[in-house]
């Protein structure tokens, strides 16, 4: 249950918002796209104003650098969905909700202002969103006669990867002098400072790991990638 309480904060906001009266709007308007013989559904949060909104319940650090790519994916099928019935799409925008926004360090740096942020989303040509649609389709099709063993991992980008990286450290301290990408380059500069400094330095691994795969994947316990990171 504990693992569900963001789910069920996101769930509860949601609630609110689609219960907000607008006339001049779409809320929550269920989506069906026939693609391959198979009917791809969504159900976007709002279009109004010839623009196609989605409500993230989120943390500050998911949006510092911008949307997630796969929140432009969303809302671009979203707005393909909406052409396809007659509705105009000139535009997308996130309205991201920051579950952990503190006011005591808004507007430092690019913290944000507000504790509702809006993230504009680039919208895609008709062509490239029916493409990505029907690529997405057809892998899952191509799926359902493969064993489990044979269905491609996802992407790292997919798995939200942090790669492996060495910290070059000064004696007993915790903290990094330098994180680098590999060990020759972590030996390379624990040398040189070494030589320069006369103190003694370490070299820390500091493992990678596949974040979402980790700790957010609803579909892990039946991954066998997920399985061979954490052996049972």
């Amino acid at each position: 249950m504990a693992d569900c309480i963001y789910r069920l904060v996101g769930s509860n906001t949601h609630y609110i918002l689609e219960r907000i009266e607008n006339k001049n709007a779409l809320q929550e308007e269920r989506i069906n796209l026939e693609v391959n013989g198979w009917v791809v559904s969504g159900k976007a949060d709002l279009y109004e104003n010839k623009t196609v909104y989605d409500y993230k319940n989120t943390s500050v650090w998911a949006v510092l650098n911008g949307a997630k790519p796969e929140w432009a994916s969303q809302l671009n099928c979203y707005a393909h969905g909406y052409r396809a019935m007659g509705f105009p799409v000139e535009g997308l925008a996130i309205i991201a909700i920051l579950r952990d926004w503190s006011k005591f360090k808004a507007g430092q740096g690019n913290y944000p202002a507000k504790q509702v942020v809006t993230l504009p989303i680039d919208l895609w040509s008709d062509a490239k969103a029916q493409t990505y649609i029907e690529d997405r389709v057809l892998l899952h099709q191509a799926a359902e006669s493969l064993s489990d063993d044979d269905i491609p991992i996802c992407t790292p980008e997919e798995r939200w990867e942090r790669p492996t990286k060495f910290a070059v450290v000064k004696g007993q301290n915790k903290g990094a002098w330098r994180v680098v990408d590999t060990l020759e380059e972590a030996e390379k500069l624990k040398a040189q400072i070494e030589e320069s400094s006369g103190n003694e330095y370490r070299i820390d691994e500091r493992p990678g790991e596949s974040v979402r795969c980790m700790n957010y994947c609803s579909c892990r316990d039946y991954c066998n990638f997920y399985q061979r990171l954490v052996p049972f």
